[in-house]
């Protein structure tokens, strides 16, 4: 095959978006989609399967906060129907509602932010804005729907049916992951403790206080919260139609909004690059969402799928930003003025105003994808940085990056204020640069432990060590992709990671087999490889400089990975069935991941590891021991957490630090065993509930105090502090605090 041939664009898409067709197939296409998806879901649950449905009536919370946004986004993207950013996209309806909902969505949070700062988290306010912005995008939202129906969607080919089956096997693990509790499922991610520490626990404490300010004994609470601040809002709507008691329900809720924006964001990425054939779209999104890694993050409460969802739309918008058809006319560089005639759509607007459209739009989703989680600044605003340096485009990196700054200000501007003392104005990116910058609260010891707790450990100092955590958190890391060892393992004993020893080719994952061959045949399709090249690059090198080298922080390198292998796949016709085969295998393994996790497939529960399933896990009535009578924890009643990461879980009020904070207790325990005792008993507190298998681990990974230890725990006894039997979690001990028992 010549490279001519290579170069040639197969057709972007055949007059399919247009009207050719009708619904017909199109409909029974995404009925069968939707009965594989429940036969999968099925055989992984069994006679689970109704607890699973039901627990899955959640999304309901989820749409209360999606679909508002979607509304109210379509009227913000309205100005651009014309435009070449939408007009020129091969689906311009689809992708017009992605970015309109991602849109919404990013307005949504920012003015639940707003709300905060105002303390109008209560009363139904939250759920009055929703009504309001669904209101304000109903007549936009209703033309819209009448054009989509007026115009169907062209016909399917059996390919595409059988890539749209496949898909069937990621989703039905993340819908039955998602109706499990944080706390009970991915142990790579600590059984989700990052839920438990501070994407779920602060929404829940701003609700309480009626405030989004940080929050005292919460270092994570200074980071910015833009999907938490969604959270919240379904958390705020559940206040309002639930009895307290119930709020806790909405658990599930946040879980299945981040289910739909991974959904989202996996649509985004098959949807928002133009000149890509339907089937190899198809091909990008299923490997997107075949990344066990996409599935685990997808499946809890995080903030990864929402960063992903803005970065996405980011780095297409400047990919395929219209100053790029500058160099395309007969081969000849042309200036920006002069691209009318051979430009993307027929418009009579001047190209300028495409252009600053454009770095207005990717400015906006840069500054909520970093308003998300910090990470995003590396990993999505430093590739589309360096795609216009590249092309030396100054004036549209300098309005990119202020637009960027502006839409991430609200939360600099709020750690300036938490931060601020009469000796600094605040740091404005708290716990970073805090030596620095500012303090805070923080002692320089403690700023230390959280200095040392985010670099990569000792042993991978140096270019070798790093290479080595790059291959081992990539190629060989069976939560990106499963090597031959992981399927071996699965039939012989269910382990949650490779066992030591095993040789690197039968580790290697099956998804670099796909990745690998499509970036170097994607080369030849010229500028656009380029510059997805550029990025995955970057994205590389920020990983390796930025972070702690795990491989969860390595995933917005997928976006360009299955973006190359898009285009690989038009580049040569046999490909596309080639990188189905082997996807399918990789979907097959999404599909058994809850195996060795949660005991599914394959037989019952085992009868000592309870499932906890379709309800929330650890609720004060499930691990109190019967000696307590029911409702001992009230809002009455005062616990003291050392260790124990499932605050989010216990009624009444909670006193807590993270492993970066002020330990209290550790305090008055360098006093002597009476000193702690008594400040407990002094301050009211009812209950101490000592963790101490969470924190021998967070001793291990992020330094805990050394001086909390069982025997330090123990040494208070005498002094008043009486243990309650313990009868099902080991390493858990209750104490009652003074003569306050019920």
């Amino acid at each position: 095959m010549t490279r001519k041939k290579l170069l040639r664009m197969p057709p972007a898409q055949d007059p399919a978006d247009v009207g050719a067709g009708g619904f017909g197939l199109i409909l029974m296409a995404v009925g069968l989609t939707l009965a594989a998806v429940v036969a999968v879901m099925l055989v992984i649950t069994g006679p689970l399967m109704p607890t699973v449905l039901a627990t899955l009536c959640n999304t309901v919370w989820a749409l209360t906060v999606f679909v508002p946004a979607a509304m109210f986004g379509l009227l913000l993207t309205r100005p651009l129907l014309k435009r070449p950013l939408v007009s020129a996209n091969d689906f311009p309806r689809m992708y017009r509602l992605i970015l309109a909902t991602a849109l919404g969505l990013g307005f949504e949070s920012l003015a639940t932010l707003g709300l905060g700062w105002l303390h109008l988290l209560g009363h139904g306010i939250p759920a009055l804005m929703l009504l309001i912005l669904a209101a304000a995008g109903y007549p936009t939202g209703r033309d819209f729907l009448k054009d989509a129906i007026r115009k169907p969607p062209g016909r399917l080919t059996p390919s595409e049916i059988i890539l749209l089956l496949l898909m069937a096997l990621p989703v039905a693990t993340l819908l039955v992951a998602a109706c499990f509790p944080a706390g009970s499922l991915w142990h790579t991610e600590g059984n989700g403790y990052d839920v438990l520490e501070y994407h779920l626990q602060l929404p829940k404490q701003y609700l309480a206080s009626n405030s989004i300010m940080p929050v005292t004994g919460n270092i994570y609470s200074y980071l910015p919260l833009n999907i938490e601040m969604l959270y919240l809002l379904v958390g705020s709507l559940g206040k309002i139609a639930l009895p307290p008691a119930d709020l806790y329900e909405l658990v599930y809720g946040s879980q299945m909004l981040n289910v739909l924006i991974t959904l989202l964001t996996a649509a985004a990425i098959a949807i928002a690059v133009p000149g890509i054939s339907r089937r190899s779209r198809l091909l990008a999104a299923l490997a997107y969402l075949a990344i066990p890694w996409t599935l685990v993050t997808g499946s809890l409460a995080y903030n990864d799928g929402g960063a992903c969802l803005f970065g996405v739309l980011a780095l297409a918008a400047v990919l395929h930003a219209p100053w790029h058809k500058a160099m395309a006319v007969g081969g000849q560089p042309q200036c920006e003025s002069c691209v009318g005639a051979a430009g993307i759509a027929n418009s009579t607007r001047p190209r300028l105003s495409d252009s600053a459209i454009t770095c207005l739009l990717t400015g906006i989703l840069l500054g909520l994808a970093v308003g998300c989680k910090m990470t995003a600044g590396v990993m999505f605003a430093l590739p589309v940085a360096a795609i216009l340096f590249a092309g030396r485009h100054w004036k549209k990196l300098l309005v990119t990056s202020l637009v960027a700054l502006a839409l991430y200000s609200p939360w600099m501007i709020r750690s300036m204020a938490a931060t601020h003392t009469s000796k600094s104005l605040g740091n404005p990116v708290f716990p970073l640069f805090a030596q620095t910058l500012g303090i805070d609260h923080w002692t320089t010891r403690l700023a230390d432990r959280f200095d040392r707790g985010h670099r990569p450990p000792a042993r991978l100092a140096g270019l070798t060590g790093h290479l080595q955590a790059l291959a081992q958190q990539s190629l060989l890391d069976r939560q990106w992709s499963p090597g031959a060892a992981a399927f071996a393992g699965l039939f012989d004993k269910p382990r949650y990671t490779t066992p030591p020893g095993t040789p690197w080719i039968a580790r290697l994952g099956i998804i670099w087999l796909i990745f690998v061959p499509a970036a170097l045949v994607a080369l030849l399709r010229g500028r656009m490889a380029l510059m997805l090249l550029l990025v995955l690059v970057v994205q590389v090198l920020a990983w390796l400089t930025c972070t702690q080298l795990e491989a969860r922080f390595l995933l917005p390198a997928a976006v360009p990975l299955v973006w190359l292998t898009a285009l690989a796949a038009d580049a040569i016709g046999g490909l596309p069935r080639m990188f189905m085969g082997m996807l399918a295998l990789q979907a097959l393994f999404c599909a058994l991941l809850l195996w060795p996790e949660a005991h599914l497939l394959f037989g019952p529960q085992p009868a000592n590891r309870p499932l906890a399933l379709g309800r929330i896990f650890l609720l004060p009535e499930d691990w109190i021991d019967q000696d307590i009578p029911p409702g001992t924890f009230t809002g009455d009643t005062t616990i003291y957490l050392e260790g124990y990461s499932a605050s989010l879980y216990v009624r009444g009020k909670v006193i807590y630090s993270t492993v970066f904070d002020r330990n209290l207790l550790a305090q008055q325990l360098r006093k002597g065993p009476r000193a702690a005792a008594r400040w407990l008993i002094t301050h009211r507190v009812n209950y101490l509930v000592v963790d101490s298998m969470e924190i021998a681990r967070l001793r291990r990974t992020y330094g805990f105090d050394r001086v909390v230890t069982p025997a330090a725990i123990a040494a208070m006894e005498p002094f008043g502090i009486t243990p309650i039997p313990w009868k099902t979690t080991p390493g858990i001990t209750i104490y009652r605090c003074g003569d306050v028992g019920p």
